[in-house]
């Protein structure tokens, strides 16, 4: 554990690092204050160390910068759910803060990050063919991952 307090002290030194988790959470400047920014920032930093494996094929960085989105997300959910008053979160989709709200709904479904790393591609609007090369797969195969994913979920928020 003391391992990991290292790195982070260390990563949080680091400008380059400490500028990848401003760029991941600088669209929640106005919907989240700076202390939830920050606790989510130090969280997905510490998650990215404890989680991150090289050999799946993602930089660090690209990770970190997932996982901040991703906390970031969970937190504006966590904020947002106590001002929405109906029974299912999806039905009060009306302007862009509530559609991360549904984005968050959708990546909680995911079972690993392989599939929130395909959930992003998609909110980042690539196409199936650049999302395949970046996995090293056909169109076809991403095509079919992408159905099969959704399909276990589209029934909820439907």
């Amino acid at each position: 554990m003391r391992e990991i307090d290292i790195k982070m002290e260390d990563a949080l030194k680091n400008k380059d690092i400490v500028n990848i988790m401003n760029e991941a959470s600088k669209r929640f400047m106005k919907q989240l204050d700076s202390d939830s920014i920050y606790s989510c920032k130090l969280k997905a930093l510490w998650k990215s160390f404890v989680n991150f494996n090289p050999n799946k094929g993602s930089k660090f960085t690209t990770y970190l910068y997932n996982g901040v989105m991703y906390e970031c997300l969970k937190e504006l959910k966590f904020v947002k759910k106590g001002q929405i008053q109906s029974k299912k979160l999806h039905h009060n989709m009306y302007n862009q803060d509530s559609s991360d709200l549904l984005l968050v709904d959708i990546l909680d479904e995911a079972k690993n990050d392989t599939e929130r790393s395909l959930i992003h591609d998609k909110m980042c609007k690539l196409s199936n063919q650049q999302i395949a090369e970046k996995y090293g797969v056909t169109r076809e195969t991403m095509r079919k991952r992408y159905k099969k994913f959704t399909k276990t979920f589209e029934h909820k928020f439907s």
